[in-house]
């Protein structure tokens, strides 16, 4: 009886699944870190509308008691600015990948004439399994800024 050498039969099937496991968890990380890019990005629109918007909030106060100042702008508080952001938030609608969208720490003016939004949420990812998706919920946080454009000579 002669002895047939052993070759590279059957090695090729744990190769394939292993293979084919690097490539699906590829595309997940992948999708998922789209995913969560779109949502900062989502969120970083939704702060850029709310500093614009802010940066439109006279306060009415100081603008009846001091004016205008010739070659400043309109004057902001940082209760006007957080209020109008607040505002906005709730008129518009929230991006649903988003969770908890809410005006966060520091939201006001530096200056006076800067309206600085910041906001927060958090995105669960669609893309992993509902046992750990549920509870999983990835942080973002966003700060936009807009300078009011009504400056009297």
């Amino acid at each position: 009886m002669t002895r047939r050498p052993r070759g590279d039969d059957g090695q090729v099937a744990p190769l394939v699944v292993v293979d084919a496991v690097i490539a699906v968890a590829l595309v997940l990380v992948g999708g998922a870190a789209t995913e969560l890019h779109l949502a900062r990005t989502q969120l970083l629109a939704l702060a850029d509308a709310a500093a614009l918007d802010a940066a439109d909030a006279l306060d009415e106060q100081a603008y009846y008691r001091d004016g205008v100042v010739p070659g400043q702008g309109v004057p902001l508080t940082g209760a006007t600015v957080t209020d109008s952001a607040t505002a906005l938030l709730a008129r518009l609608p929230a991006p649903d990948d988003l969770v908890g969208v809410a005006v966060d720490a520091p939201t006001g003016t530096p200056d006076g004439v800067t309206a600085e939004v910041t906001l927060s949420a958090a995105v669960r990812p669609d893309l992993l399994p509902r046992w750990v998706g549920e509870a999983v919920e990835v942080p973002l946080r966003v700060t936009s800024q807009a300078r009011e454009g009504v400056v009297l000579p």
